[in-house]
């Protein structure tokens, strides 16, 4: 067996004696179980936490991340289920950190599709179904979109969905919506207030894959009350947020 496929089979040792070990296991644990070298079992799991396979506790024990075990393994090229488990904990991180929901968004057939959420605990708290896909116009998460989309992309968008008045405040006018894609893509990020729900703001910036192309989207969705007070430190956390997904995402380090 050459070198490479032994590390390969090494790399499935290790995920699937996780996921028969719901309790997590230390490195000695899996050491013990397995049968492989000290320094080479920890660097194995050094490397499947740090593409969000694996998560690693303050009890120093090793588990499979929830999103990875609960969506599956997402081998054959499906790069959302790896997304959802680098993205999930830092949604954790970023709910604690603004106190404001957080939500991760790819692009659908026509519009936006939530693929994963993290509601915050506060009694009033910004909240939508996940099940439909909403539309790019009228959201953060659709602008930040179109900003970073070749342009027959977003017209298409913008012709996917009837531009109609969610609220008093939604934006309908292509000309007005040409601008506000533009400047999105200037400052790096999207604010929507109470366009696409009353009472709502929605904020969203880029996750990027490796060559630099918008591949999701990170939103805090805030109660417009509480936003105003706080819009500056949520900017500059859900736009650090984004960043370390995209990093993490392409295998280098977040700043």
């Amino acid at each position: 067996m050459s070198e490479t496929v032994r590390s390969a089979a090494r790399v499935l040792d290790i995920l699937e004696y996780l996921a028969g070990a719901p309790e997590g296991a230390t490195l000695s644990e899996c050491v013990s179980a397995l049968g492989m070298p000290k320094s080479s079992t920890l660097m194995l799991l050094r490397t499947v936490a740090a593409r969000g396979y694996a998560v690693k506790d303050g009890d120093d024990r090793y588990r499979l991340n929830n999103a990875f075990a609960k969506y599956g393994f997402g081998w054959g090229g499906h790069r959302l289920t790896r997304l959802m488990a680098i993205a999930e904990p830092i949604m954790h991180d970023l709910c604690r950190t603004v106190g404001e929901t957080v939500l991760l968004g790819v692009s659908g057939a026509t519009g936006i599709k939530t693929i994963c959420k993290v509601v915050s605990d506060q009694i009033v708290h910004y909240d939508h179904d996940i099940s439909e896909e909403i539309a790019p116009y009228c959201t953060a998460m659709g602008r930040v979109l179109m900003a970073y989309s070749p342009p027959q992309q977003i017209d298409s968008m913008l012709a996917g969905w009837p531009l109609v008045k969610r609220t008093p405040k939604t934006v309908t006018d292509l000309g007005e919506l040409r601008k506000i894609i533009k400047r999105t893509h200037d400052q790096g990020y999207a604010i929507v207030e109470e366009e696409f729900a009353s009472g709502g703001t929605g904020i969203a910036a880029p996750i990027f894959d490796q060559n630099r192309q918008i591949f999701a989207m990170l939103d805090v969705g805030a109660v417009t009350s509480r936003f105003h007070d706080k819009r500056d430190m949520i900017i500059q956390h859900l736009c650090q947020s984004a960043e370390q997904v995209t990093n993490a995402m392409n295998h280098k380090s977040a700043a």
